[in-house]
């Protein structure tokens, strides 16, 4: 398969979009990776990585050309943000930070791809987390960034649906990357992207 892989870094995490995109590679699937911080692109040595700025048109007309040169099968988005703190203890910039990553990016990511990924086009993928649908996995933001996916993934899928179209936006909610291990999330991208359409897949 050809998969566009949104977020293939380490991150400040697991660095789960970076080894899902090498493990991918490795399983003969041709990988196009991108992240958002061009810094990163600098010290990258194992994937030929672009940076993308989606809140600008640019960088959005940057995607939607992508897209077009790779005719991707998959468009999975590794993109998001953990931080282990009680609310009351984070600062306002780490509160930026998961909105940030794991709400406005993947906003903007479905508003540049998700219009092409209906019927017979690319499969996206968006990752959450069990976290967002199971209580007391994690962290009070954590879990509430991550739960706000759910319903978003489901109201496009309506909105599509209502056109009379397929849409092929899916969710996978993963546990800790630690305890499902790297295979598995590739396992798991590599099934749902075959799918010819939408399904949430829950990994505990």
């Amino acid at each position: 398969m050809r998969i566009i892989v949104y977020g293939a870094t380490r991150g400040r995490g697991d660095g789960i979009g970076h080894s899902v995109a090498l493990a991918l590679r490795e399983r003969d699937h041709e990988v196009t990776a991108l992240c958002r911080n061009p810094a990163k692109v600098v010290d990258e040595r194992e994937l030929d990585l672009e940076a993308l700025d989606l809140y600008s048109a640019e960088g959005q007309r940057r995607l939607k050309q992508l897209m077009r040169d790779v005719e991707p099968d998959v468009i999975w988005s590794a993109c998001g943000a953990g931080i282990p703190d009680p609310l009351w203890s984070i600062g306002d910039d780490e509160i930026e930070e998961l909105i940030d990553a794991n709400v406005r990016n993947n906003v903007l990511l479905c508003r540049t791809c998700a219009p092409s990924c209906l019927d017979g086009g690319p499969h996206l993928i968006l990752t959450g987390s069990v976290a967002g649908v199971l209580d007391g996995v994690g962290t009070a933001l954590y879990s509430g960034v991550k739960g706000f996916l759910i319903p978003f993934v489901r109201g496009q899928r309506a909105e599509y649906r209502r056109q009379g179209h397929n849409p092929k936006i899916s969710l996978l909610l993963l546990n800790a990357v630690r305890t499902t291990g790297i295979e598995i999330v590739v396992d798991a991208v590599e099934f749902v992207g075959k799918q010819s359409h939408s399904t949430e897949l829950l990994i505990g």
